[in-house]
Parts: C-alpha cells; sequence; structure tokens
C-alpha cells in the first residue's frame, strides 16, 4: 500500500477502522462479508463507511472506495479504471470480484450445506447488540403493560356503564 504523506490528505483522516472497512470493501466485500470478517456488526460497518464517505467527500459509498483505492495506491485493481479504457463497459462484473482478494488476506468464512447441496442459511434478520435487543424487550414489555392497563380501564368504565 502507498503510504499517505501529506497530513492534510482526507486519506490520512480515516480511522484505521475505516480503512479496515474500506481495504474489505476494495476487495469487493459487500457490509455483510466485512461485518463477518471483521466481526463486528453490519451498522458498525454502515458508520464506518458513511463516515469514511463523509471525509472523503464521497456521494456513494462505491465514489469513496474508488478514492481510496485510488489514494492507497490499489486504483490498479480494476475498480471503475475498467470503464475508461473501454466506453462499453459501465460497471465492473460482480465475477471479477473473486480476483481482487488474496487467499491469504482474510480468514475463511465456514459455510454450511445441506444433503440437497444448498446453502443453509444461519442469518436471522441482522446483527444485532446487547443493548438493542434489551431495549426491544423492555419496549415489548411497556407496550404489554400499557395494553393490559387500558383493558382493565375499559372493563372497569363498562361494569360501571352497565351497573348504574
Amino acid at each position: 500500500m502507498k503510504h499517505i504523506d501529506s497530513e492534510s490528505s482526507p486519506i490520512a483522516k480515516l480511522t484505521a477502522k475505516q480503512r479496515d472497512c474500506l481495504d474489505l470493501a476494495v476487495l469487493g466485500k459487500s457490509p455483510r462479508e466485512i461485518a463477518r470478517i471483521l466481526d463486528i456488526s453490519r451498522s458498525a460497518v454502515d458508520q464506518r463507511l458513511l463516515g469514511a464517505r463523509r471525509l472523503l467527500g464521497a456521494s456513494t459509498r462505491e465514489e469513496a472506495v474508488l478514492i481510496y483505492a485510488k489514494a492507497s495506491g490499489r486504483g490498479d485493481l480494476g475498480l471503475g479504471d475498467s470503464a475508461d479504457d473501454d466506453p462499453d463497459i459501465t460497471t465492473r462484473p460482480k465475477d471479477r470480484r473473486s480476483e481482487l482478494s488474496s487467499p491469504s488476506d482474510f480468514e475463511e468464512v465456514p459455510i454450511a450445506y445441506d444433503a440437497e447441496g444448498s446453502q443453509i442459511r444461519k442469518d436471522f434478520g441482522g446483527d444485532w447488540g446487547r443493548a438493542q435487543r434489551i431495549a426491544i424487550i423492555v419496549i415489548l414489555a411497556v407496550g404489554i403493560l400499557a395494553i393490559v392497563l387500558i383493558g382493565l380501564s375499559v372493563s372497569q368504565s363498562l361494569s360501571r356503564l352497565f351497573a348504574g
């Protein structure tokens, strides 16, 4: 990776965590894959990439990845450069993502398969942190309590109406 000399460069202002996420994004990894590789939540990846995008002055995540790739010496990996060479090519084909990653750079994530060879999904809807799970439980408990109290109030009002 090319050393960034200028301290005023937006690349130099990126945090190490933002750079980790951008390094993986340059390799064509999705936010979900980045989260699994770094063992962090998907929302943490999104926040890091958003912060990096803002620091780099990019309007999209893809633009931030391209800026970072060029500034860090990875511009030769084909992230948008091929579109400049061939006017008929507007996007990088998805199958080229595998060419960008080096097997020795990252730990492999095991994937389970069933008897028919279909991938078994273990993703149950997102990466929820402990605080988020506790907040949801508290909100549900308060909601149930409110429903019970409203029910008691309505039943008390109805019993007064019919008794009186």
